[in-house]
């Protein structure tokens, strides 16, 4: 059985987005599936679930590590009939997620998705196995439901939390905005997404460049 996961912030975030991309996948025959905090009794092992974010790939990964997780990215690569929108060769700067340090397959599939969409990348100076990069994820204390849903993630996690007062987050992510050299900046991350918000910049969620408006 394959599920796709929507992800709570993102469809609250982009919902016009979010809702063409559930309409698309239930098109394929694949539902909704669980909320990673929430009940997940009814995925079988084996299953898979297509995700297209890096906080549930994270807590299914010690939730369900019996299934098989896919990135939204990597399943539309393999879909032959998904219509590439045209990015008319955008230069934006690529930031990929802390989340993703490990998550080599995914990284490699949204450059491919920016390829086939004709956007160039200009990459963060962080990125691939060295970002360190999740906006203010890290400067602030962790949600409780993520803690009890992957204990032992969270708690590996905290050794890099550094709790910051709002002003300083504010600062931070003005500096990291300032810093950037084109004024958009590709996130594929809620984490990612808000922090560059946060500094006055101009994210550009992966899930409006493919289903956008």
């Amino acid at each position: 059985m394959i599920w796709y996961v929507p992800g709570c912030d993102v469809s609250r975030n982009h919902p016009e987005a979010s809702a063409r991309a559930a309409a698309y996948m239930q098109a394929k025959g694949i539902p909704p599936g669980p909320c990673c905090r929430k009940d997940v009794s009814f995925v079988k092992d084996g299953d898979t679930l297509v995700i297209n974010c890096t906080q549930c790939a994270l807590i299914f990964a010690e939730r369900l590590p019996k299934t098989k997780l896919l990135s939204m990215y990597e399943y539309l690569l393999g879909d032959g009939d998904f219509a590439w929108p045209e990015g008319q060769g955008e230069t934006m700067v690529l930031q990929d997620c802390l989340r993703t340090r490990h998550n080599k397959a995914m990284q490699d599939a949204v450059r491919q998705c920016l390829a086939n969409m004709h956007v160039n990348v200009i990459e963060a100076e962080h990125n691939r196995e060295a970002s360190d990069f999740c906006g203010v994820w890290l400067n602030n204390p962790a949600a409780s439901d993520c803690v009890e849903a992957a204990p032992e993630t969270f708690a590996r996690l905290e050794k890099q939390r550094v709790l910051l007062s709002k002003d300083a987050q504010k600062a931070k992510m003005e500096a990291y905005v300032a810093a950037a050299p084109t004024e958009k900046i590709i996130a594929y991350c809620n984490g990612c997404e808000k922090g560059i918000r946060l500094g006055n910049g101009k994210p550009v969620h992966m899930i409006e460049l493919l289903f956008g408006s």
